[in-house]
């Protein structure tokens, strides 16, 4: 759940489905919003898509799903090389 300031408190924005979430993982990038979603496990197993999404304006949509084994946490960062990274721990 994804919940927004508005002035006096924190209230209610947004559900984001998760299945055993352990790290959400916010960053920019050429001007974009992003949130990393670490899913560890679905009732099949540890094999399943984490899930980044992207501000659209009014809400975070789902932007890729990339394919994780039990993720546990995420890492935005950048190099020396000027390129842009996103690592996960499976």
């Amino acid at each position: 759940v994804i919940y927004r300031w508005n002035g006096t408190a924190f209230a209610f924005f947004q559900s984001i489905r998760t299945h055993g979430a352990h790290d959400w993982e916010h960053f920019t990038l050429a001007g974009h919003s992003f949130l990393a979603v670490a899913n560890q496990r679905s009732d099949l197993g540890p094999d399943i898509d984490s899930v980044l999404y992207q501000w659209n304006g009014t809400a975070l949509a789902p932007f890729q799903l990339i394919p994780t084994h039990g993720a546990v946490d995420w890492e935005y960062f950048g190099l020396n090389d000027g390129a842009s990274y996103l690592a996960v721990a499976n």
